[in-house]
This record gives structure tokens, C-alpha cells and sequence, in this order.
């Protein structure tokens, strides 16, 4: 599965401040009670934080010479719209959010400052959940959950230091970035959004997708750079070994990109690259 057979690159200070385990389902015959009913029987006091949010769609990745990316068509409703539900950790570092046609479980650091406990503990989260999630679905009478689309979502925050301190200087950063040189000055801010093919066994099967973007600390209104990298794509086979596989292969080619788009200069000043 691996594209390389290095080991994937190590930070001891990793700037990941959420990860976010997404798959995207054929739409089950259940209702908002029934997905309350998972959050408070099944996830229990384990996440006693709840709240409602708007429903979200996932892109469907494409491969033919016209289409890129489509989005999930929602059909047509005579009730009311469909709701996204969050059960969060007391702690607020775990959140899983639940909706008829969609599940996720996401590693939040930003607002607790937890540490990152790296991809190795995330993923047992995700696949307890979704065991925990297909058992109720299956003991309401209806079958397995089919997922047909996943997503891993890596965000990173780069805090200003030796070597930036102004969004113009996105540069020694992100390494697609450069000077224009000549009659421009040093730019008041700038974005990179780049995408890329995910192969798989001779084929495409996802894409991967790198933004970095100017944001405020809202401590201190401070700059920092939001990196984003997505990598999203078909299940690499059938329930949840073939989702578990996808996001493998997903890890591999953010942490890789990660290196690939970020400088020698950051991850050495900034965030101790292992050798």
C-alpha cells in the first residue's frame, strides 16, 4: 500500500491541532430520535456534551476526463431538514458527530491544548465508534451501514517565531510559496490551495488536498497559518477494513506531503523533525 518504504517522517513538536476521521454512507431509514438515542445509550458519559448542527455534505471523488469532484445530491425532504449531531468529551479533546448519511470522529487540540497522541491513537477511536455505530444500526433491524466515501483531515496552526511573523512571509513556511521579486514588494498575505491524485495498485483512488491559508489566533488576534491537507477517496474494500485501509493510505500521504509542502527551515526551527 505504501507509495515508499522510508519511514514516515517524525516531529517531537507536530503542529496538528485537529484530525478528523470522516465517512460518508448510503443513507440509512433512521431518524434524528434514532441518532440521539446512539449518542446518549451507546456513548454514554463519555461524552456528555450535546449539541445540533447543520447537516454536512462529503465530495465523491471522480476520475473521467470531466469531472474532479461531485458532491453528494441530498434528496428531497417534506419534513424538516436533516440535522448533524456532536457528543464531545468533557475535556473537549473527542467529538463524534452523527447524521443519516455521514459519521465522524475528530481529535480537537486547539481549544484544550492537548498534545497530538499521533495517528496510532486516533484510529482505534474511529473504529471502536463505528463498530459501537453499525451494532446499534444493526439492533434497530436495519443493515450494516454501506460507506462509500473517506475522508482524513489533518489541521495545522503555525505559530510565528524565528522565522515568520508576518503573513507575507507565508514563504519560509510552505515551500510552494516564493518571492515574485522585482518591482513587488514582500505581499500583505497570500493562500496556496494545491490538489493531487492518490494511486492505488496502478489507479487513482482519492485525491489529496493542501491549503494554506492567513488566520488570527483569537487569543491574541496574533497572525498564524492554517495548513489544511484532505485526503479523501473511495474505501479501499468492503465495511470497516476497507475504510480502516483507505485512511492508512490517506495517513501516509498527508504526513508525506506534510514534509513535502512545509520547509527543511520549519521543520527543523519549528517543529524538531526526527532524524
Amino acid at each position: 500500500m505504501s507509495k515508499s518504504s522510508a519511514p514516515l517522517p517524525n516531529y517531537a513538536k507536530p503542529p496538528v491541532v485537529e484530525v478528523v476521521f470522516a465517512v460518508a454512507l448510503h443513507p440509512l431509514p433512521i431518524s434524528i430520535v434514532d441518532l440521539a438515542r446512539f449518542g446518549l445509550e451507546r456513548l454514554g458519559d463519555d461524552f456528555p456534551v450535546h449539541s445540533d448542527q447543520p447537516p454536512v455534505q462529503m465530495g465523491i471523488e471522480t476520475f473521467d476526463e470531466t469531472a474532479q469532484s461531485v458532491m453528494l445530491t441530498l434528496s428531497l425532504l417534506s419534513g424538516p431538514p436533516p440535522l448533524r449531531l456532536w457528543f464531545q468529551s468533557a475535556d473537549k479533546t473527542r467529538l463524534v458527530q452523527v447524521q443519516r448519511d455521514w459519521l465522524a470522529c475528530n481529535w480537537q487540540g486547539a481549544s484544550s491544548g492537548a498534545p497530538y497522541p499521533r495517528y496510532e491513537a486516533n484510529e482505534p477511536f474511529f473504529s471502536e465508534t463505528w463498530d459501537n455505530f453499525t451494532q446499534y444500526i444493526e439492533g434497530l433491524g436495519h443493515q450494516l451501514p454501506s460507506p462509500n466515501q473517506c475522508e482524513l483531515t489533518y489541521i495545522n496552526h503555525i505559530f510565528p517565531g524565528q522565522l515568520w511573523d508576518r503573513h507575507g512571509q507565508i514563504g519560509k513556511t510552505i515551500r510552494l510559496v516564493g518571492e515574485a521579486g522585482g518591482f513587488l514588494p514582500e505581499p500583505e498575505d497570500g493562500q496556496v490551495v494545491f490538489r493531487y491524485r492518490i494511486p492505488f495498485e496502478g489507479r487513482p483512488v482519492g485525491r489529496l488536498y493542501v491549503q494554506a491559508t492567513p488566520a488570527l489566533r483569537s487569543e491574541d488576534l496574533s497572525p498564524l497559518i492554517q495548513l489544511q491537507i484532505v485526503a479523501r477517496g473511495a474505501p479501499l474494500g468492503e465495511g470497516r477494513s476497507g475504510v480502516i485501509a483507505f485512511f492508512r493510505l490517506a495517513h501516509e500521504w498527508i504526513v508525506r506531503g506534510f514534509a513535502a509542502v512545509t520547509t527543511d527551515a520549519a521543520q527543523d526551527a519549528l517543529w524538531e523533525r526526527q532524524p
